[in-house]
């Protein structure tokens, strides 16, 4: 029986259910928010050092307070996009469970999406608002909040959606991965590296050689952290924002049709191994 995809009210209890859990254990997600935040405070002290060797106020666009309220907010964007979709699939194919999701009349991918979103919204809540509470105030305190225009937190909200969604599918896509390793290990700490240094995480994509910042720009890497964080603090102009906004669509529409191609090469695979 196929799943119809609109009916995703059949799907709200896992994103309630992942929610649930967080809720209940409590401990271990607030010390994983305090290893987040020290690392902030770090990049922090780190960045102040950068600005007062340098001797200038502003480094490539960004200002300190700005550049403060990027660490925040590319912190929490990462932490908020992260989803579990890769966690859950590792799990259930370690442990053996797969085969019994899988015959369920529901949607697979629909279900992990689903879940990880409740991941999202915890974070979101107890992460991201408190951040951009954090931003606020910094950036009263230096006279700059100018930066949050209604214009900027619109399209900031627009990225910000898509960049949730560009990030399940390509967790997704690693997700696949675990059908032929069965272990991911390995390639999640590769991914974890490139994700940080090329979504704009670690550093300001503004940072690096003209050449690999407009290069990096067009890569899926950059609409994940970068896209969302530049365009909320208004490091962007109009028609940069609107080709950012393209770019992070395309990829979104490409990532669907190539989750599509993968889960149907797998699901074929799965058949052909089980007999």
């Amino acid at each position: 029986m196929k799943t119809k995809w609109y009916s995703l009210k059949l799907y709200l209890p896992f994103t309630k259910n992942i929610f649930q859990q967080y809720l209940a254990y409590r401990s271990n997600f607030f010390m994983y928010l305090l290893g987040a935040f020290m690392r902030v405070f770090c990049l922090i002290f780190l960045w102040k050092a950068i600005f007062v060797g340098s001797g200038k106020e502003i480094l490539n666009g960004f200002s300190f307070p700005v550049m403060v309220s990027y660490l925040i907010l590319s912190t929490c964007i990462s932490e908020c996009i992260g989803g579990s979709v890769v966690n859950l699939v590792h799990s259930e194919v370690k442990k053996g469970t797969i085969a019994m999701q899988l015959i369920k009349p529901i949607s697979y991918r629909l279900r992990l999406y689903f879940s990880s979103l409740g991941d999202s919204l915890y974070v979101f809540i107890f992460l991201m608002i408190p951040g951009f509470i954090g931003m606020i105030i910094i950036n009263a305190i230096y006279g700059s909040l100018s930066v949050f225009t209604p214009l900027n937190i619109l399209f900031f909200v627009i990225s910000f959606c898509f960049s949730i969604m560009i990030n399940l599918s390509l967790s997704f896509v690693l997700g696949m991965i675990t059908f032929i390793t069965t272990n991911m290990w390995g390639i999640l700490q590769i991914y974890q590296a490139i994700f940080r240094l090329l979504s704009g995480a670690l550093i300001p994509l503004s940072f690096f050689p003209p050449i690999f910042e407009k290069i990096l720009t067009y890569l899926p890497f950059s609409s994940l952290i970068s896209a969302p964080a530049n365009i909320l603090l208004g490091v962007m102009n109009l028609n940069e924002i609107c080709k950012v906004l393209i770019i992070q669509f395309v990829w979104l529409i490409l990532f669907f049709l190539l989750t599509n191609l993968i889960w149907k090469k797998v699901v074929h695979r799965l058949v052909v191994n089980g007999g």
